[in-house]
């Protein structure tokens, strides 16, 4: 009788066959996309409230312990470092889980990679918040990597929940352009949404007095504090005007490609709310729930738009040849069993 092999690889991949499972990586997917978004906002509320140095300059601990003494900002900027903790190890999992299933496909294969590392930037920056003087513009990079790690844990969640079902329709065409335009306001609205953490981080939200005008002026110009405030709201406006091209581009094309309409849709709600959500942000003078939802929904709005755009990308050839395959298997005539049994 032969010894089962006990080495440390083959103990994994027996760890491996017995839980990672399609549908218990599928649930640990979505579970971390949803948690990397509440840590998004709590990363949102540590900037807000100013509670970056809540646990000093000490870090991974805090202020010297593990279990500090709270006051409030020590209690956000904790709160903050224990859900990081947590989504760090949902992240490593599900990247393990998803390679381990379906490491032949290969957006997966491109965006666990993506996500492990943004995932240790992110870390690397955080540390560096604490440990350095805070700088705007390294602020507003720590916004643009958290934006990243959000989105990829989104990505990998809806690809692996579609499996069977919307994913299919990836292989269908695209009306012409609307791929571009897609990508094209994916990246401007990180751009966006960068440009409004750093006027953020600058402490220069206020500059533009009042909503829609800025300072009571349709146009105040571009010089400083003012103007990039103003370069923040004319960029929004544009976003505005794209996205909704965007939607009625693909709503008119919605009988065959009725995925890349479901993401417009949302977009295009996303994006509306997000205008409303900014006005509020300048009437009640930066109130921190405003300023929450404001990013909330920059998150939102990048999700569903890198969602059109991967629809817009045709399956990989070996998940279009294996869906062949079984649509053959399926119209193939079955021999009758009397002929069977010969």
């Amino acid at each position: 009788m032969r010894k089962s092999d006990t080495s440390p690889l083959a103990l994994v991949r027996r760890g491996l066959d017995r839980f990672a499972t399609p549908t218990i990586v599928r649930r640990l997917a979505v579970t971390t996309a949803a948690v990397m978004f509440v840590v998004y906002a709590l990363g949102t509320l540590v900037t807000t409230t100013g509670s970056g140095k809540g646990c000093g300059n000490s870090w991974p601990l805090c202020r010297g312990t593990f279990i500090p003494e709270f006051a409030i900002s020590t209690a956000i900027e904790f709160t903050h470092r224990i859900a990081t903790s947590v989504v760090s190890v949902l992240v490593l999992a599900t990247a393990v889980g998803v390679l381990w299933l379906w490491r032949n496909r290969l957006e997966l294969r491109i965006l666990a990679p993506l996500m492990v590392v943004a995932l240790f930037a992110e870390a690397g920056l955080g540390a560096a918040l604490v440990l350095s003087p805070q700088t705007p513009w390294l602020l507003a990079v720590h916004f643009g990597t958290s934006l990243l790690l959000f989105t990829s844990t989104l990505f990998i969640a809806l690809i692996v929940s579609e499996f069977g079902g919307w994913d299919a329709m990836r292989d269908r065409p695209v009306p012409g352009g609307l791929r571009v335009l897609a990508f094209c306001l994916a990246a401007y609205t990180y751009v966006v949404g960068y440009l409004g953490a750093y006027l953020r981080l600058r402490g220069d939200e206020l500059a533009c007095q009042g909503w829609p005008l800025c300072n009571g002026q349709v146009f105040p110009g571009f010089a400083g504090a003012v103007g990039i405030g103003f370069t923040h709201r004319v960029a929004a406006f544009v976003l505005l005007v794209g996205t909704t091209a965007l939607f009625l581009w693909a709503r008119s094309a919605r009988r065959a490609r009725p995925d890349l309409y479901r993401g417009s849709l949302w977009a295009f709600g996303v994006v509306i709310a997000q205008v409303f959500v900014g006005g509020i942000v300048a009437l009640t003078k930066v109130a921190e729930l405003s300023q929450l939802a404001h990013s909330g929904l920059v998150a939102l709005l990048f999700g569903s738009l890198a969602y059109v755009c991967l629809h817009t990308l045709p399956r990989p050839a070996s998940a279009r040849k294996q869906r062949r395959a079984a649509s053959s298997a399926q119209s193939a005539p079955r021999t009758p069993a009397s002929v069977q049994r010969g």
